[in-house]
């Protein structure tokens, strides 16, 4: 019993050159919508954790930005106004910065950086017909965006100021790099490539030098997010069959399955406590957000 114990603190182990995951215990929950649509991409405004933003399929042909108050689980749509698809939304950490991805007609997509005041905005296409323009997120002090976007048959990783210009190539490589983000020090950016064959999670330093393999599974791990602290990282993996929610050490040891369902969980963020994680659950067909506490 001692090994067994020791085992599961440790969180993880070595075996004839195999990682060993570790199941945590069953996590406590709060389911936070009910509506069952399918939803993605849910991130905190600000530092205070008491609003989330996330993405609705609301109707077929649209994804929409909705906002969610956590004391009360009211919903409203962050621009009421707007008809065009509108996805994968980040903050800056003071939430005065928004930045998304908007659809701009056929095959046409841009990058909007604007203030939540409402008083100024900047946005670009950044590349002729369907760019695959990806995952913005914000550097810790407000200051650029990073984001994922294509040329000359790869995905590589890009900045750009917030009057979205200044554009600087970070990451570059065969395959897809998707993702990124910096680390709470700006020191090291974060990041999920297919560059050995099937997605890993990867670190590198802030320039994009030096990257670094953090994941060694057969199977898909994607949507990478730092914790508060940088010293964990959550992620979506089907390892184990399911895609499912891990975390990992922020360099690459101790994984830990935190979820275990039968459907899909995917799209976690960490709430501002480092303590809870917001996730993407699907249980019977319904896709909510599910508030859950770290084991």
């Amino acid at each position: 019993m001692s090994w067994f114990n020791s085992l599961w603190r440790a969180g993880w182990t070595i075996l004839s050159g195999i990682t060993i995951t570790v199941q945590a215990p069953a996590a406590a929950e709060i389911q936070l919508t009910h509506d069952g649509v399918v939803k993605t991409d849910p991130v905190f405004v600000d530092r205070t954790g008491q609003e989330l933003v996330y993405v609705v399929n609301d109707i077929p042909t649209r994804m929409r930005l909705m906002k969610l108050r956590l004391s009360d689980q009211t919903i409203s749509p962050v621009h009421p106004d707007e008809t065009r698809a509108e996805f994968e939304p980040c903050y800056s950490n003071d939430g005065r910065l928004a930045a998304f991805v908007q659809s701009r007609g056929n095959l046409s997509l841009a990058l909007v950086v604007q203030e939540t005041s409402g008083m100024k905005e900047s946005s670009a296409v950044l590349g002729s017909g369907f760019a695959g323009l990806r995952a913005p997120s914000f550097s810790p002090d407000g200051t650029r965006v990073v984001y994922s976007f294509p040329e000359s048959g790869r995905q590589m990783i890009w900045s750009c100021n917030i009057e979205v210009n200044d554009r600087r190539m970070l990451i570059d490589s065969v395959g897809t790099n998707n993702w990124p983000s910096w680390s709470p020090d700006g020191k090291r950016l974060l990041f999920a490539s297919s560059r050995d064959d099937d997605f890993e999670i990867y670190t590198a330093n802030a320039d994009g030098t030096q990257p670094q393999r953090l994941t060694q599974s057969p199977k898909q791990d994607i949507r990478p997010r730092w914790s508060p602290d940088g010293k964990r990282i959550a992620f979506t993996s089907n390892r184990d069959g399911n895609y499912e929610i891990y975390v990992i050490e922020a360099d690459g040891s101790q994984p830990r399955r935190i979820t275990n369902h039968a459907e899909r969980d995917d799209y976690a963020v960490w709430h501002p406590d480092g303590k809870r994680l917001v996730v993407v659950s699907e249980r019977r067909g319904k896709h909510d957000l599910y508030l859950i506490d770290m084991p």
